[in-house]
């Protein structure tokens, strides 16, 4: 009876210590590649280096999302010409993130977790959550939860002092 307790304490531990921590702040974005969302082909994150980007993960039943959908919308007419957004649909059937598209008319790139692998690699917990990064792919900031339009504003104006 020991001898497998002391076997689950091992596991858990080696479990423990392999785990990595989420990016914060300061590191550089995981990279990912995923399928557009009602489009054909992929989006790799690589593919964006060189502008500031936007990440904001998103599903379709997800009330403060729907909040945060009309800002964003706004967010991308104001500085769509200087930073990427990017919505990353997580744990939701494609045809309902295709109608929540459409009908907050987001016209952005959107991209489906459909294995959940980037939900892992960036350690979120639960959706809205959104990361700012750099023109290098650094993390400025992750706000876990939903976004105001103040802060969110306050945030891009950063994202476009710091570009260049």
């Amino acid at each position: 009876m020991i001898v497998p307790a002391i076997a689950f304490v091992v596991l858990l531990g080696v479990a423990v210590i392999n785990q990595e921590d989420p990016p914060k702040p300061g590191d550089r974005a995981p990279d990912f590649t995923a399928p557009l969302l009602g489009e054909t082909g992929s989006l790799s994150l690589e593919e964006l280096e060189g502008k500031p980007v936007v990440l904001n993960f998103w599903a379709s039943w997800c009330a403060p999302c729907e909040d945060e959908a009309p800002m964003f919308k706004r967010a991308n007419e104001k500085y769509g010409d200087e930073i990427s957004f990017v919505g990353i649909d997580i744990r939701d059937a494609r045809s309902d993130a295709l109608a929540f598209v459409e009908d907050y008319e987001l016209d952005y790139l959107h991209v489906r977790d459909e294995d959940l692998k980037i939900y892992d690699d960036y350690g979120l917990t639960g959706q809205p959550e959104t990361f700012f990064l750099d023109e290098n792919g650094v993390i400025v900031q992750h706000v876990n939860g939903p976004v105001f339009e103040d802060s969110l504003n306050e945030l891009l104006d950063l994202l476009v002092a710091r570009d260049g």
